[in-house]
């Protein structure tokens, strides 16, 4: 096979009844530029290496590789990263779906940009059929720090899937260990690195929900906010951000709401609970609150106040919200 221009990296767990589409719909990408397909399974146990072997045997694009153990999915994406042999990495999950030209439009913007990092359109596919689109900024092309600064802002999103990444970049990102949202370190570690990004509106991907997708999961996040806030801030350190303002805002709504939210409706015990309900409503500040307010993010400042001020109040408002 030429040398890959693209390295397309699935992680899979229990993935046996979703790889096979997944593969096919890779396998028809109009891109044409020579691109490989690496599959990781992630100590599966329901035959998603067997039907792996299988793919790779069918489709010379596939090469595939096993963990003895299930570690998580960061694990598998950095056994994936490191067996890439193209220029660039896009990653994806087996259970979603992408148009047919998704990988040549990914690989035209960083082309003709010059870019490390590119960010396009994605969208959620709800189980009703209704959508959600998730838009990437209107801005010419930024450095990797001001991309960084879109992140801290919830301009760029935490996921993986709408963005292609230089592969010299992200072999320098951490993969932490977050048994959620460990996404969001990725993504924040490959800006601190990159040169350039860019920035584009065509759709490249469509994420669907399910009942059991990470991203409707009610189980338990401290450890994997823990994880994340220590990493962004570390990262926001490196680029003499922690002081700013965009840092503020995103722990006030990343670590300090979402830890809150998690405390209280998560499966902890009572006593667990409360420690972290004391804990979180401690740990957002006023500054943490007036960046909240600089932003003119309302429903966010709302619920800081009740955040600070009333624990009832403020599991009413979250109800509220979710409506």
């Amino acid at each position: 096979m030429t040398s890959p221009l693209v390295s397309v990296i699935i992680p899979a767990y229990r993935a046996a009844e979703h790889l096979p589409a997944a593969v096919e719909r890779l396998d028809r990408q109009t891109v044409e530029a020579p691109f490989e397909i690496i599959v990781v399974d992630d100590g599966s146990d329901d035959g998603t290496a067997q039907v792996a072997e299988q793919l790779a045997a069918t489709y010379p694009r596939v090469r595939f590789f096993a963990l003895p153990e299930n570690g998580g999915v960061a694990r598998a994406r950095q056994r994936g990263v490191a067996e890439a042999r193209g220029e660039f990495l896009w990653f994806v999950d087996a259970d979603d779906t992408w148009p047919d030209d998704a990988l040549r439009t990914l690989v035209a913007l960083a082309q003709r940009n010059d870019a490390d990092v590119v960010v396009a359109d994605a969208e959620f596919v709800y189980r009703d059929g209704s959508r959600r689109r998730l838009s990437a900024p209107v801005s010419a092309p930024t450095s990797g720090r001001e991309g960084f600064r879109m992140l801290l802002r919830g301009e760029i999103t935490g996921h993986l899937w709408n963005k292609l990444f230089r592969r010299d970049v992200m072999a320098k990102a951490s993969f932490a260990p977050a048994r959620v949202q460990s996404d969001l370190v990725m993504v924040a570690d490959a800006l601190t690195h990159a040169r350039r990004v860019t920035y584009s509106s065509p759709l490249v991907y469509q994420y669907l929900l399910r009942d059991d997708s990470i991203i409707n999961s009610v189980s338990k996040r401290s450890d994997s906010l823990a994880i994340i806030d220590a990493a962004v801030s570390r990262d926001a350190a490196g680029l003499g951000l922690k002081a700013s303002n965009d840092y503020r805002y995103f722990r006030a709504r990343y670590i300090h709401l979402s830890g809150l939210k998690d405390a209280l409706f998560a499966g902890y015990s009572p006593a667990e609970r409360a420690i972290l309900i004391t804990e979180r409503r401690r740990a957002l500040t006023m500054q943490n609150m007036w960046a909240v307010a600089r932003r003119r993010d309302l429903r966010r400042f709302a619920l800081c106040i009740t955040a600070k001020t009333s624990v009832r109040a403020h599991r009413a408002l979250l109800a509220l919200a979710e409506r």
